[in-house]
């Protein structure tokens, strides 16, 4: 039973630090989008530049990189038994 209960309270306080970082995020995101007015300090618009750049989706560039795979060799590598077998070498 208390093994149970210290499962639940350990669910319970993930649970509580993942709302505690949504709320920091929201509170971070709400800071570093309000439009300036005025003179700005060169501080807060790096801070905002970074920020921005932090929580944007990655954009792959290009196509998909192709890889040759030597799937006999993956197969010697896994079972060097029968890998040996197969090419003569036992």
């Amino acid at each position: 039973m208390l093994k149970f209960m210290d499962l639940q309270l350990e669910k319970e306080e993930q649970e509580a630090e993942k709302e505690k970082a949504r709320v920091w995020l929201n509170y971070l995101t709400a800071m570093f989008t309000q439009p300036s007015y005025g003179k700005e300090d060169p501080k807060l618009t790096q801070a905002r530049n970074d920020f921005i750049k932090a929580i944007q989706p990655k954009q792959e560039h290009g196509p998909a990189k192709v890889y040759d795979w030597d799937f006999e060799l993956m197969k010697r590598l896994q079972n060097p038994k029968e890998g040996r077998l197969m090419n003569g070498d036992g």
